[in-house]
């Protein structure tokens, strides 16, 4: 019987409604038995004191609906906690689509004023100078990022609250961003911070930086225990993708860099010109190109060995590095010949860097390096361009390639563009 009840009383009454049978287990049945003997008792004696069957009455309803209101307030908070949850796998399903750091950090500011509600958020990343960590700011939300990224500080506890949850490797709440002695107030006023909060992004028990979400006055409540606790799980997720992000990038570098001069290699080289060339069809535009040979290499090389030998390389990387910097492509096209691919740059240009690098690595003072003509490195230089002296990306190879032969068999330690 009692069964038949039970599956009558589940099968009509739905979810969210009063629960009869798991009321009667959760209530104290003597309370109850009592009220209800002391209501059935004074009706049968005709108490006329009205304020006592009131009173008895009161209490009866109160202890009958007490727990059903506990748990609307329950069903209400974890129907709350479901949903963030939610949201919370769908964003650490989307930190995970990406590998690209840049891409990722904009993922996270996103999510946090955009799912979570945050007001503004900022991202300070740990660097390493020398002996000494920092953490600097790297992106955010709400505020400029040259402002943001002007912003160092040494990890000490004293330098303020930022450095403090990197090192505690704990959040912390501020309610009154200018009355708190733990806030470094320069930075209080340069980000215009009233009610925020710090937490440490930590992978593997490794600290990578630290995340600062503001309230929003508007629309969430100010900063709880409870959004705390959610900003954790949120900020432990984003720094393995952070870190997984940098993994993938560290591993991209060492696949397109040469590892002795820290230049594109060969492989790199030939996708960028192919690249460069498709572009170029599109926008008729020029694509230069720079080759380049050491003059007096083997010399150098067996003279003085290997490792001085892989020095020079290394000086040339450099060289290159300077003088080219963002504007193109400079690779290590084997041995001890070099590329620098140049989109967009005229023929004139081309040769007027090409003759900047030479007289640069012409002036630079190699070790071991004499003023015996054997021993003095140079360096011959070809030029070519498109559309001016060929019509695909190995025409153009092969042309400043011929340059270069040109400048070799006419002395060496020159540029020859035409």
């Amino acid at each position: 019987m009692i069964k038949q009840i039970n599956d009558f009383i589940n099968k009509y009454l739905k979810e969210g409604q009063l629960r009869l049978l798991p009321w009667l287990l959760r209530t104290s049945s003597l309370i109850f038995i009592i009220l209800l003997a002391t209501i059935i008792v004074i009706d049968f004696t005709e108490e006329s004191r009205l304020w006592v069957k009131y009173s008895v009455f009161i209490l009866f309803v109160y202890f009958f609906v007490k727990k059903d209101i506990e748990n609307f307030w329950h069903i209400r908070y974890l129907r709350r906690m479901y949903n963030e949850i939610k949201s919370m796998n769908k964003i650490t399903e989307a930190l995970r689509s990406t590998m690209k750091l840049d891409h990722l950090l904009d993922m996270i500011l996103k999510s946090l004023t955009m799912e979570l509600r945050y007001e503004r958020a900022f991202i300070f990343l740990l660097e390493q100078k020398g002996e000494k960590l920092f953490l600097k700011g790297e992106t955010g939300v709400g505020v400029f990022n040259e402002i943001l990224r002007s912003q160092e500080f040494e990890l000490d506890e004293s330098a303020g609250l930022i450095p403090k949850t990197a090192m505690e490797k704990k959040p912390f709440i501020v309610k009154d961003a200018k009355n708190d002695y733990r806030c470094e107030q320069k930075l209080v006023e340069l980000l215009n911070l009233k009610e925020f909060a710090t937490v440490p992004l930590i992978a593997r028990d490794t600290v990578l930086g630290v995340l600062v979400v503001v309230a929003d006055g508007y629309s969430k409540d100010g900063i709880s225990e409870e959004d705390i606790s959610l900003l954790d799980l949120f900020a432990n997720q984003s720094a393995i993708a952070i870190q997984n992000a940098r993994f993938y990038e560290t591993i991209e570098k060492f696949s397109v860099t040469d590892g002795l001069t820290g230049l594109f290699n060969h492989r790199y080289f030939q996708d960028s010109l192919r690249g460069e060339f498709e572009r170029a069809g599109n926008f008729k535009g020029d694509i230069s190109l720079i080759y380049l040979d050491l003059d007096n290499f083997k010399h150098y090389n067996d003279a003085f060995g290997h490792l001085y030998g892989d020095q020079v390389l290394r000086d040339t990387g450099s060289i290159l590095r300077k003088i080219v910097g963002d504007s193109g492509v400079s690779a290590r096209y084997g041995g001890e010949e070099f590329a620098v691919i140049l989109p967009g740059a005229s023929k004139k240009n081309a040769a007027e860097i090409a003759e900047k690098i030479r007289k640069a690595i012409q002036d630079f003072k190699f070790v071991n390096e004499t003023d015996a003509p054997e021993n003095a490195i140079t360096v011959s230089v070809g030029v070519s361009n498109y559309p001016a002296d060929a019509k695909n990306n190995r025409e153009l190879i092969d042309s400043a390639d011929r340059r270069l032969y040109v400048a070799k068999k006419n002395g060496k330690n020159r540029v020859v563009s035409a």
